[in-house]
C-alpha cells in the first residue's frame, strides 16, 4: 500500500517548519521565493496533494465548486445541459468557477473526494441514489454539499429538486377522475430516489381509491422506448391511464398502441413525468410535465455558496412543475 503523505513530511523534505508548508499551500501568509521553491519541490518529489478541504477549514477559499456527475448520468441529455448552464450562471453571478466532474471510474471520482485533493469549496451532487457513497464522502470530508434530488436520508444536507410527490399526485387524481381506477405508474430505476417519491405519492393517491398499487407499478431501469414498448405489451388495454417516467417510455406506448389498433387519448391515456424527448414527434401529442432545470441548478448553487458563505443552515426548497394536459388525455380537455 502507497505510503500516505503527511505535511510533516513535505516540512521535512524542504527542510523548513510545517506551518512554512501551510503557508506556502494556503497563501496566508508571506514566504520567500526561495522557501516556496523549496516546499512546491518537495510536493512534487513526495507526490503531495494538498487537502483542499483542510484548507477551507481554515479559512482559505478557493472560490471554486464542482458539479458532481457520474458515468450513469447521460450528460448530453438535455436536462443535464439546462442544469449545468444554471449551475454556470449562479456561480459566475456568485464570483465563483464551476468544476464538473464527469468519471467513467466511479472509485477515482471517489478517491477525490475521499483524500480531499479536489480545490473546491463546495459541491453540488446530482441523482442521487440509495446509498450514494458520493453523500459519504463529502459528509466525512466535512465539505458543504447540495444535492439536485432528495437524499434518501434527512442527513442534514441541503437539497433542491423537483417536487415529485405534489407533481405524481395532482396528475393521478386527474386521471382518475376522467379514464376511472385503472391506473398504472411506469417509474424509472427502483435505485433511484425520484423513483421512490413517485412511487410513494402514487401509492397513496391509489389507496384512498382502493386500488392495489402493488399490481400498478412497473419499473424501467433504462427508461427507454423498447423497454417502455415491452411493457406495454403486457399491460396496455382499453379505458386505462399510464403514467411514465419520461418521454421515451411513453414513446413505446404509442408504438403499441398502433400494433393493438388503440387510439392513445380516447381508448387509453398517456402521461409523461419527463421530457425526454421533443413532444412535437408524437401524434397525437403527448402529455406531459414541464420542469425549469435551468432554475434547478440555480436555486442549488445559490444555496451552496450562501452556506459556504455564511455557515450552515439545512435548506429543502421545492421546483413546481408546469403540467401540460394535451390530446394524449383527451377527456380532461373535453
Amino acid at each position: 500500500m502507497k505510503k500516505v503523505v503527511k505535511i510533516t513530511d513535505v516540512a521535512e523534505r524542504a527542510g523548513v517548519v510545517k506551518s512554512t508548508v501551510s503557508n506556502v499551500l494556503t497563501g496566508k501568509k508571506f514566504v520567500s521565493e526561495e522557501l516556496r521553491k523549496k516546499v512546491l519541490d518537495a510536493c512534487e518529489e513526495l507526490d503531495f496533494h494538498p487537502n483542499f478541504y483542510a484548507s477551507a477549514l481554515s479559512g482559505h477559499k478557493s472560490n471554486i465548486i464542482a458539479l458532481l456527475l457520474e458515468s450513469s448520468e447521460e450528460v448530453d441529455r438535455k436536462i443535464y445541459q439546462k442544469v449545468i448552464m444554471g449551475c454556470l450562471k449562479q456561480a459566475s453571478v456568485s464570483g465563483y468557477s464551476l468544476l464538473i466532474y464527469y468519471n467513467s471510474d466511479k472509485d477515482k471520482l471517489l478517491n477525490t473526494l475521499r483524500h480531499g485533493i479536489a480545490p473546491i469549496d463546495g459541491a453540488v451532487i446530482m441523482t442521487p441514489c440509495v446509498n450514494d457513497e458520493r453523500l459519504y464522502q463529502i459528509e466525512s470530508g466535512r465539505i458543504s454539499c447540495v444535492v439536485i434530488g432528495r437524499p434518501e436520508n434527512d442527513n442534514g444536507i441541503s437539497f433542491v429538486d423537483i417536487d415529485n410527490i405534489g407533481l405524481v399526485t395532482e396528475v393521478s387524481e386527474k386521471l382518475i377522475q376522467y379514464y376511472g381506477d385503472d391506473i398504472y405508474l411506469v417509474n424509472s430505476d427502483a435505485n433511484l430516489t425520484i423513483s421512490r417519491d413517485r412511487e410513494k405519492a402514487f401509492s397513496a393517491v391509489c389507496a384512498r381509491h382502493g386500488i392495489d398499487a402493488h399490481l400498478r407499478i412497473y419499473e424501467s431501469i433504462n427508461q427507454s422506448e423498447d423497454e417502455g414498448y415491452a411493457i406495454a405489451k403486457k399491460i396496455l388495454k382499453k379505458n386505462a391511464s399510464y403514467i411514465t417516467a419520461n418521454g421515451k417510455i411513453s414513446a413505446g406506448f404509442y408504438r403499441a398502441a398502433e400494433e393493438a389498433g388503440l387510439k392513445v387519448g380516447e381508448d387509453f391515456a398517456v402521461f409523461a413525468l419527463g421530457r425526454s424527448l421533443d413532444h412535437g414527434m408524437f401524434e397525437p401529442k403527448l402529455s406531459y410535465a414541464d420542469q425549469d432545470y435551468v432554475l434547478l441548478g440555480k436555486k442549488a448553487v445559490e444555496v451552496l455558496i450562501d452556506e459556504i458563505d455564511n455557515g450552515f443552515s439545512k435548506k429543502r426548497l421545492f421546483v413546481e412543475s408546469k403540467i401540460i394536459f394535451t390530446d394524449s388525455v383527451k377527456k380532461i380537455l373535453l
